[in-house]
């Protein structure tokens, strides 16, 4: 073999070697290519993220606090007057003179409208008219004065005179309906309705009849309504009218109790005159035709009296037209300030039209509406704070005036109108403003409390997030949640379970072992001191160590510059039982302690999602158990 042909085979070795080499280099390249990509995306995802978390919540550390506490149901509505009198025509007519406008002052008195009837001014003129003809007529049948007499149409017993000398004897028999009554047939009588549910009576039995000095005996002669009311008449009419009685029976039942009446009456009556003198008493047997009275004046007519309950007639007629022609000047009730007209002038109104009205005073209403749930605990006369859309920073105080008794319900849900009273004098609150009102339904001097923001729901039950007694912050990255070391009762756990970093832990890999910010750990110092100058195979293993975790640490500030990574505390979930609460906080029963330090995400927003919302609660009591974000849930 020559030379030349054993050379050719070592060139070409050394091509291939070559071409292998370059490849590796373009690998090695694109590799190293694609791990600077990797790094720019990764430290693009890392500083969206944290733009992210920045924007939803933020970890927040609250106290248990102790002090006083109330509860309050709210609702909006729009604003009314209470006193808002209406100003009603009461009279037909047209408006002719409108002197006032929305919004004027007025007094008591003054003159708000006019309305023209010319058909009512002749009316009156016609009645006035009337009544002259009557007073001639009346004057022209007027008879001279003499002396005449009033005989007893009956013979029998008076019972009762009721004229004395010197009185008109018509005015007193239209005041007691006679001038005298005579018993014509010597009995009296009792009406009663028993006070059971029937007596135990007949007819025909024989009764006692008892009273204030009288003491007889009476036959029951009538039974009605079965057996409920009778009658009982007795045999005498010495007795006086009118004087209550017992009616017992032989055996000593009450069957009832009335008054005593003159069985069979006759009425002694006149149509006028005056009466001169006096022939009977009380008590006294008289004989039909006996002289009972003697008039001074002859007795009036029966035209006579008829012409006289004309004139009353046409005298009142002409008194309401004249009231109704006064109504026709419409005046203020009250001072005040015109809220609404409904009319202008040369309208054609009628009785019972409405005008207008005045707004009385300053107090005001404000209704609002109730969820049933909230409105078994408002009662009247709660407190009540009120505010106005329109005014800000305007508070009133008022009261509940009263609930509504039926509800309104829609769509599933039913609500009740509950009506609040205040005073807006000064404020500037004006009919149909919208407002809202908040109930002081409760309210306790001293208990504890915490924002509403910490409460979470789990599995129906409620928790607050307590931190560790040792106030330990970890890195974000670290912070696992408590709530997986918790047990059923919700106690808190021993420290060091699982999940929850403890002072003196081991690292896990790739986290520092103290309080490092998160994803950069904290290096090792050394010595520094070399035994010998050309170093060990141990020193440059650390060399290398120490080059590779400053290479590590500079990765790692590279990735999360510019990312606040501040640290957070860890924590464990109590159960606790909860009260009363508001819009900013929770009242706390049981479960922690005043100064217990409790964390909780204060999301910007979050929205209340347990069944403890409503439009009454407010707050933020989201059953989402704030704080997932922030403690790695």
């Amino acid at each position: 073999m020559s030379e030349t042909e054993a050379v050719k085979p070592v060139r070409k070795k050394k091509k291939g070697r070559v071409k292998k080499a370059v490849k590796r280099i373009v690998k090695i390249l694109l590799l190293v290519i694609l791990a600077i990509a990797a790094l720019f995306l990764l430290k693009a995802y890392i500083g969206k993220q944290a733009e992210s978390n920045a924007d939803s919540e933020s970890l927040s550390q609250g106290v248990v606090l102790r002090g006083a506490m109330e509860e309050t149901v709210y609702g909006t509505g729009t604003t009314s007057a209470v006193n808002q009198p209406n100003l009603l025509a009461e009279a037909d007519g047209t408006l002719t003179e409108l002197r006032v406008a929305i919004g004027d002052e007025v007094k008591a008195g003054d003159i708000l409208a006019v309305i023209t009837n010319d058909e009512l001014d002749d009316t009156i003129t016609d009645l006035e008219f009337s009544l002259w003809e009557l007073d001639d007529t009346i004057t022209g049948t007027a008879v001279g004065s003499k002396v005449t007499s009033i005989v007893a149409p009956a013979a029998g017993r008076l019972m009762a005179v009721y004229a004395e000398a010197g009185d008109d004897a018509l005015a007193v028999f239209r005041r007691e309906g006679a001038l005298a009554i005579i018993s014509t047939d010597g009995r009296m009588k009792v009406e009663f309705d028993s006070e059971q549910t029937s007596m135990n009576a007949s007819l025909g039995e024989t009764v006692l009849v008892q009273g204030v000095g009288i003491d007889t005996t009476g036959t029951i002669t009538d039974l009605t309504r079965q057996g409920t009311h009778a009658t009982v008449t007795i045999l005498s009419d010495e007795f006086e009218m009118g004087h209550e009685v017992s009616v017992v029976t032989q055996s000593g039942e009450v069957l009832g109790k009335g008054t005593l009446e003159v069985n069979k009456p006759m009425a002694v009556s006149s149509y006028g005159g005056t009466i001169k003198s006096v022939r009977v008493t009380v008590g006294q047997e008289v004989k039909r035709k006996d002289t009972l009275f003697t008039l001074e004046d002859s007795p009036l007519t029966l035209t006579l009296e008829n012409l006289r309950l004309q004139r009353e007639a046409a005298a009142k007629e002409l008194a309401d037209a004249k009231a109704q022609r006064e109504s026709l000047i419409i005046l203020a009730p009250c001072d005040g300030q015109i809220a609404t007209l409904n009319v202008s002038e040369g309208d054609e109104i009628t009785s019972g039209t409405l005008l207008g009205s005045i707004l009385q005073g300053e107090d005001m209403s404000l209704t609002i509406a109730v969820d049933e749930l909230d409105v078994v605990s408002v009662e009247p006369g709660q407190k009540v704070t009120i505010t106005v859309d329109a005014l800000s920073g305007v508070e009133m105080e008022g009261e509940v005036y009263k609930i509504a008794p039926v509800g309104t319900n829609s769509g599933g849900v039913t609500t009740y109108d509950v009506e609040l009273s205040f005073d807006a004098n000064g404020t500037g609150v004006r009919s149909g403003m919208n407002a809202t009102g908040e109930i002081q339904v409760a309210s306790k001097e001293d208990t504890l409390y915490v924002p509403v923001e910490a409460i979470m729901t789990i599995n129906n039950q409620t928790y607050v997030m307590v931190a560790d007694e040792s106030g330990q912050a970890v890195a974000a990255s670290q912070t696992m949640p408590a709530a997986r070391g918790a047990n059923a009762s919700g106690t808190r756990p021993e420290r060091g379970t699982e999940g929850v970093p403890t002072q003196g832990d081991a690292p896990a890999e790739g986290q520092s072992g103290g309080r490092g910010t998160r994803g950069t750990p904290q290096t090792t110092e050394t010595d520094g001191a070399a035994e010998s100058a050309t170093p060990t195979g141990a020193q440059t293993g650390e060399a290398e160590s120490s080059f590779l975790s400053e290479a590590y640490r500079r990765l790692m500030a590279w990735l999360y510059e510019g990312v606040e990574t501040g640290t957070q505390m860890t924590g464990s979930l109590v159960r606790v039982e909860t009260g009363m609460q508001n819009d900013d906080y929770a009242e706390i029963l049981s479960g922690v302690s005043e100064g217990d330090v409790i964390l909780y995400t204060a999301s910007s927003s979050s929205s209340s999602t347990n069944s403890w919302g409503g439009n009454n609660r407010g707050g933020n009591m989201g059953g989402g158990a704030p704080g997932m974000m922030g403690f790695g849930f």
